[in-house]
């Protein structure tokens, strides 16, 4: 039976984010910095997974930028962003893009759907665009899983109550199912990328850039 976990009853989304991904904002803040590199002048920016939004409001471009969610805390469209309901399982439009984001999205999509996903933004990317690719992973040594997922833990519970941490945990097994590294990276390998680099790390949180 189904867990009763849902992201669209925390109160403070970027909050509750905030504390259960260590150095999340060194994250933002490092794709925000790697992302001027790619803007380029009439095209757009894509957040796959926007949830409230706050990403895509922090990019200080005339470009124009459209958020992707299907959670109902994803706010309305404003004069600079045009917010549009989807379902990432199915498939969705980018075009005459430099940049798409990816930020913990995939992993809670069907494994069955994710080649796809990839490709849509690959053939979406222009030539030199960049494609952010940011998951929670599985580490292929049991060993190292046991230490980060622990470590990690350990984190949340300056935050979170042991309670609140395994109620969690159990609702998210539901659906949420992270690849491995190597997984991810032949999922953009197949698409297409093969420049791709690992900018960002923290415990079994990484961020990877893929460009086109």
């Amino acid at each position: 039976m189904e867990g009763n976990f849902d992201f669209n009853t925390i109160k403070d989304f970027d909050d509750h984010i905030d504390k259960s991904i260590p150095n999340y904002d060194v994250l933002l803040n490092c794709i925000l910095s790697i992302s001027d590199y790619f803007i380029t002048k009439d095209t757009t920016i894509y957040d796959l997974g926007c949830s409230t939004g706050k990403l895509l409001s922090m990019i200080k471009s005339n470009n124009k930028k459209i958020g992707y969610d299907d959670a109902k805390l994803m706010p309305t469209s404003t004069e600079d962003i045009e917010y549009v309901k989807k379902d990432l399982n199915y498939k969705f439009e980018i075009k005459n893009s430099s940049l798409v984001y990816s930020i913990f999205t995939m992993q809670f999509l069907r494994r069955d759907k994710r080649e796809e996903y990839c490709e849509t933004i690959y053939n979406g990317l222009n030539k030199g665009g960049a494609f952010f690719l940011c998951e929670k992973i599985y580490q292929e040594s049991g060993l190292l899983q046991e230490m980060l997922s622990f470590a990690h833990y350990d984190y949340k519970c300056t935050h979170f109550s042991e309670e609140e941490i395994m109620h969690k945990e159990r609702d998210l097994r539901y659906i949420m199912k992270p690849n491995t590294l190597q997984q991810n990276i032949s999922l953009l390998n197949t698409a297409g990328f093969k420049n791709i680099t690992q900018f960002w790390q923290s415990y079994n949180f990484i961020g990877l850039i893929a460009i086109k």
